[in-house]
């Protein structure tokens, strides 16, 4: 038997049915996308390089940003978010709508630290700066730039990149970390100093490596900007004569935990390092020095000078002799109260 054909009108409820079903069912999703807390906690979030649709839904899912996760991960999907999703650090509130979550993600500029290395910090003293600021692990920037592999990496003939992580400031991202951090900053080194630095140092018989060195104890002994091509001269004139540099700042670099305070013990112990027992320069930088100081050994001052001592008024006397020497850290460094040496007096033929 046949079946009774449907009226037009049976045909157009239906329709209708399924078209309100399906505007019901948009309006759903409408909504879903849309509805959020308007104010949540903030929270900086990485999304690391790399870090695929199925991640960063994840990554945002975990945090408590997004509350339909697989309706986020649809709407990354349809928006090609594989192409548009930059890695960095984005700050959200959590339970934020999917909407406002893509839009921080796709137009939001990511979060950057801006970090100021001082002249004269070490490679410890500049990861425990980048570490505070959750940049870097701490032992691991420390072990990469102090490695000798490192410093083959960028074609220095140095034990390590002690010296060549350059002095300035610098914006980082979260999602830099410990490789491409080394890499800028060994990079701003070679653009700050120049391509001509080698051949300036061979000039004066010295390598690109020992200018550092140099650069990097004057750095530590003066933070006077006049002084430095003094002490750059009174080096120079040691080193010309065969004598011991004997500085203060190389044997603290070999003190491990060093408290603030030189022993004699300390100035007599063998180190690599330890100018007071080695002749010469210490087989690298002991920390990074700024442009003027590797200026100041590139054109230091013309004197006879081989011995300076710190004046209470903190800057330096300078002397040609021992004899003149020893009585200006009589005058300058003893204390009127004791009348005992707060510092020491170079030894006259710079040996131990």
């Amino acid at each position: 038997m046949a079946k009774k054909p449907q009226s037009p009108s049976f045909l157009v409820s239906t329709l209708f049915t399924l078209l309100g079903l399906g505007l019901m069912a948009l309006a759903g999703t409408v909504y879903l996308l849309y509805q959020g807390a308007p104010e949540g906690e903030f929270r900086e979030i990485l999304i690391q390089r790399g870090s695929s649709i199925a991640q960063v839904t994840q990554t945002l899912n975990e945090s408590n940003i997004i509350t339909h996760p697989v309706l986020f991960k649809i709407l990354l999907r349809v928006t090609k978010g594989e192409k548009r999703v930059r890695a960095g650090e984005f700050r959200f509130h959590s339970g934020m709508s999917a909407m406002d979550a893509l839009k921080v993600l796709y137009f939001n500029e990511p979060i950057v630290h801006q970090v100021t290395i001082p002249e004269g910090y070490s490679v410890r003293q500049i990861a425990e700066l980048l570490a505070a600021q959750k940049l870097v692990d701490l032992d691991t920037f420390t072990e990469k730039a102090l490695s000798s592999g490192y410093a083959k990496k960028y074609s220095f003939a140095s034990p390590s990149l002690e010296g060549y992580l350059f002095p300035d400031t610098y914006t980082f991202s979260r999602v830099d970390r410990e490789d491409k951090i080394i890499d800028q900053m060994v990079q701003n080194f070679v653009k700050k100093t120049g391509p001509g630095l080698r051949d300036s140092a061979k000039q004066m018989g010295m390598t690109l490596e020992s200018v550092v060195t140099l650069a990097s104890i004057v750095e530590k002994e003066t933070a006077d900007p006049n002084e430095r091509p003094l002490v750059a001269s009174v080096f120079h004139n040691r080193l010309k004569k065969g004598m011991r540099l004997q500085s203060d700042p190389t044997t603290i670099y070999a003190i491990p935990d060093f408290k603030g305070n030189i022993t004699k013990a300390d100035l007599l112990r063998y180190h690599p390092y330890n100018t007071y027992t080695i002749p010469g320069l210490p087989p690298g930088p002991i920390a990074s020095p700024g442009l003027a100081a590797i200026q100041a050994v590139l054109s230091p001052a013309q004197t006879e000078y081989l011995f300076f001592v710190a004046s209470p008024q903190g800057n330096h006397i300078f002397s040609k002799t021992y004899g003149q020497h020893s009585r200006q850290v009589t005058a300058n460094q003893v204390n009127p109260n004791k009348g005992k040496p707060l510092g020491k007096v170079l030894k006259k033929n710079g040996k131990n």
